[in-house]
């Protein structure tokens, strides 16, 4: 075992005795909370955003529909679908549950397919190349017999002076023989040498305690504005699942968190003093800077399987989000989609900022699954290999030129 990895266990003991924290230091602010700071939201002249040229199947997708085809041993399908333009220039994609080639003559996928739980997949240009752990395994791999982990967004940290690669993984559990019989453990935060994204060099826990699944979104400092790096979770549910916000200072997520609590507008460094933003968004989401606002971009789950995306508007990175506006809906659940199967369903929309720069264009993916978890020949998976393989979405946006009430 790694030193990364037995360190990681450890910190996991540690973790269920809910007293934890990613450095001693900043353990001390969990066991006595402190002050907290006020938070008072950004104003500006907001804008409820007007879409045109929304077209599917946008780049990249027909380049991972051939990647799939052509490869080897790489990828041929997965869900999650982050992404973080890395130093070089280069896109990385995350995923979590991804089945590995080949796929056979005829388009299908042998029985016989690897299914690892995360992957990587770096793109240059055209050109896709497949990352995975040791022999074809998780990038995180498991801990122990029934837990696993999937990846939520990730970014590029920095810290003394060296350039890194962190990802929010989240771990899950088995506990009956259900097909829903799993649940969530608790978040933690994997950081990559940008030279080696087999393996991580460390695995931490991160805040847990208030049930809250971070890594639905993160906001680098760049984008934010104000020198703070945000990142989103869901306080989990069946359907109205809500919006939770934490920051850190700069661009290392392995430092101190603040909570934001909009009850009391104040950030709490206890995630456990905190509340609920928004109640509607998916388990994986996005918030993009936009004509001087921000741009949340959400499945809606205020219904169960809903294929509306909808964006909301607000002024300040944290909170504040009003303007619903549908911009699409995704074409393939349930029976009267384009699959005509009522097991299939989408999921979890989210913006890749690195793929526009114009700040008027933006894509989106969204993933696609199907409840038929048989593993044969007839099983959805494996009979039809396009069911789970993200869709891009490009669109263009201006703003309203009509204030909100008028």
């Amino acid at each position: 075992m790694g030193t990364a990895l037995s360190n990681f266990y450890q910190g996991q003991r540690i973790l269920d005795n809910e007293d934890f924290w990613l450095d001693s230091g900043a353990a001390e602010a969990y066991r006595d909370p402190g002050p907290v700071k006020a938070w008072a939201p950004r104003s500006c002249s907001l804008r409820s955003p007007v879409f045109s040229e929304v077209t599917s199947g946008a780049p990249p997708q027909a380049d991972f529909l051939n990647y799939a085809r052509a490869t080897p041993n790489g990828w041929t399908g997965g869900d999650s679908t982050y992404s973080v333009r890395l130093p070089d220039g280069r896109n990385l994609w995350l995923f979590s549950d991804t089945f590995l080639g080949p796929l056979n003559a005829n388009g299908t996928r042998p029985t016989s397919a690897p299914l690892v739980n995360s992957s990587f997949v770096l793109q240059d240009g055209s050109n896709l190349t497949t990352v995975t752990g040791a022999n074809r395994t998780a990038i995180v791999p498991n801990n122990e017999a029934g837990h696993w982990y999937w990846l939520g967004d990730g970014m590029i940290a920095q810290r003394g002076g060296t350039k890194y690669l962190q990802v929010i993984f989240q771990e899950y559990y088995r506990f009956g023989e259900g097909l829903w019989d799993w649940g969530w453990h608790h978040s933690v935060l994997a950081t990559f040498s940008l030279s080696n994204l087999n393996s991580p060099l460390s695995v931490v826990p991160l805040p847990s305690a208030a049930g809250v699944t971070w890594g639905s979104a993160i906001m680098p400092s760049s984008a934010s504005g104000d020198g703070y790096t945000y990142i989103y979770g869901v306080d989990d549910a069946p359907t109205k699942k809500s919006m939770r916000v934490a920051r850190v200072r700069g661009d290392d997520l392995n430092t101190r968190w603040e909570f934001l609590d909009p009850a009391n507008n104040r950030w709490a460094l206890d995630e456990r003093r905190t509340s609920n933003t928004l109640t509607g968004v998916a388990n994986e989401y996005s918030v993009t800077p936009w004509n001087g606002q921000f741009m949340l971009l959400t499945q809606d789950s205020n219904l169960a399987f809903n294929a509306q995306v909808f964006t909301y508007s607000s002024c300040d990175p944290a909170g504040g989000f009003y303007n619903q506006a549908e911009v699409y809906r995704m074409p393939e659940t349930g029976l009267w989609g384009t699959y005509g199967d009522e097991r299939v369903f989408a999921y979890n929309a989210h913006i890749h900022p690195e793929l526009n720069s114009d700040g008027t264009h933006f894509t989106f993916s969204y993933n696609v699954n199907t409840f038929d978890n048989l593993v044969d020949e007839e099983g959805s998976h494996y009979k039809d290999p396009s069911i789970y393989k993200p869709r891009w979405v490009s669109f263009a946006v201006a703003p309203n030129p009509c204030p909100p009430r008028c």
